[in-house]
């Protein structure tokens, strides 16, 4: 799904400096093939909840499931599926995300900030489903969990996924090319551009 630019970083820096209008307008053309994607991606959002899970939903006349899970070191309470929240919390950005484990940052993404979003989008990536991780009575909760979610979509193993993934799926790379043409179209036109005066 990430497509490596080399430089375009660099480059869109200058640009912003010396003819920011150029720039202002590629991102208006990015943001407009990236958003429908981002949208595709919310109607993927299972309401009320995915199917059979009814102790995941947020209701206000049953008590909150006690089951806790660890995250990076932390155990806290397994995040409840709220519809709305899981909807808002897929959204897009065209500001530099943090490196990952391999130095690379995203420039123009799609992501998913909400806990059960996050799980919906990725439980079951794993080649075997298990409970690790969690604490139950039931043994079998992940695998169970896990079964009532769905498919995933996409091809490699990270990078599948229910929504934003299965929305990238389907559009078989036509939006990736489209921002990728957009990226090289205004570094072009800045590079034919007069700005030595800016040098």
């Amino acid at each position: 799904m990430p497509v490596e630019l080399k430089g375009v970083k660099s480059t869109l820096k200058a640009i912003r400096k010396i003819d920011p209008e150029l720039l202002k307008e590629m991102n208006k053309e990015i943001r407009a093939v990236m958003v429908p994607l981002r949208d595709k991606a919310r109607g993927f959002a299972p309401s009320p909840q995915p199917d059979n899970l009814y102790g995941w939903s947020k209701n206000p006349t049953k008590p909150r499931v006690q089951a806790t899970f660890n995250t990076e070191g932390r155990v806290r309470l397994f995040p409840l599926y709220d519809h709305a929240e899981v909807v808002k919390g897929i959204y897009y950005s065209q500001a530099p995300s943090k490196r990952n484990k391999n130095g690379f940052r995203a420039l123009y993404f799609v992501a998913n900030r909400s806990a059960a979003g996050s799980i919906y989008e990725t439980a079951g990536r794993a080649t075997e489903p298990s409970s690790k991780g969690y604490r139950s009575n039931n043994p079998n909760a992940g695998a169970h969990f896990v079964s009532r979610m769905g498919p995933l979509y996409g091809n490699k193993q990270a990078e599948r996924g229910r929504m934003i993934f299965k929305a990238w799926d389907q559009d078989g790379g036509k939006v990736q090319d489209a921002v990728i043409a957009a990226i090289r179209k205004t570094i072009m036109a800045f590079n034919q551009g007069s700005y030595t005066k800016g040098a």
